[in-house]
């Protein structure tokens, strides 16, 4: 009983009151978006196969295309998922002869500048493969991913796909989960339908679904399905989510929406 009050709220909350504003531009037309994949590597292991990347690249496809596994996702939330409906694609560009189009390998030995790897990132998605952290600022030029994390489905390039695209974490305009910058944090990611949470969900990534921890904030459950919070249940974007970042293309990325 308890779950269905908390279950009326949020989903009362989201039709009734709040409503992100869809630009009048957008026909809902499928919006395609060229990427290329710069490996940077210092030894074999880590400039990864080509397989890897075009596993990633389509479970991001599927992400965004609201086609992905939603085995996980809270009866709860059902309401809220919305599809983006954008598509990635390799660039059309070959680096090194008999390569794969689209991705580029760069030996570390060579210390490369990356601003000058970058290519056209006002409409390309250029995203850093390296012995690094995951990470992208909001519209940012780049994205930058761990080459170990590519492969795993654990949708870490849609999360910073994400942010490329304008979407702060779910649980505020805060990059870190630091229990103590959480606190400094506004829980709030500016989209109507996302309810505000305390911090991430789970750092670990577990696989429990639904977690064991961190549930409820303050009265009502958090979206832990969200591929913007940090969890191995994620598994969606909210209505208000798609809606503004198919804004942002039309309103700061034009000739990707009109290509």
């Amino acid at each position: 009983m308890k779950n269905l009050i908390y279950s009326i709220i949020i989903l009362t909350t989201s039709i009734s009151s709040y409503a992100q504003t869809k630009n009048s531009l957008d026909d809902n037309r499928k919006i395609k978006i060229p990427v290329v994949f710069h490996i940077i590597y210092s030894s074999p292991h880590e400039s990864i196969i080509d397989s890897l990347i075009i596993d990633e690249l389509q479970n991001l496809n599927l992400d965004f295309s609201n086609v992905n596994d939603k085995s996980a996702l809270d009866s709860d939330f059902k309401i809220l998922v919305g599809n983006a409906n954008i598509e990635f694609f390799l660039l059309d560009t070959i680096f090194q002869s008999s390569a794969t189009k689209g991705i580029n390998r760069i030996s570390s030995s060579l210390k490369p500048d990356r601003n000058k790897l970058l290519i056209n990132p006002i409409n390309c998605v250029n995203i850093y493969v390296a012995d690094q952290g995951n990470f992208s600022n909001i519209l940012s030029d780049r994205i930058n991913l761990n080459f170990r994390d590519i492969g795993l489905h654990t949708h870490v390039l849609t999360h910073e796909m994400g942010h490329w695209l304008g979407l702060y974490h779910i649980w505020g305009k805060v990059g870190s989960c630091n229990h103590f910058r959480a606190i400094l944090s506004s829980k709030d990611d500016g989209i109507d339908d996302t309810p505000k949470q305390f911090k991430c969900t789970d750092l670990s990534f577990s696989k429990t679904c639904p977690p064991k921890k961190n549930l409820y904030y303050k009265g009502h459950k958090i979206l832990y399905n969200n591929f913007m919070d940090y969890s191995g249940c994620r598994c969606m974007f909210t209505v208000g989510q798609t809606i503004k970042m198919r804004n942002n293309i039309i309103e700061s990325k034009p000739l990707l929406f009109d290509q």
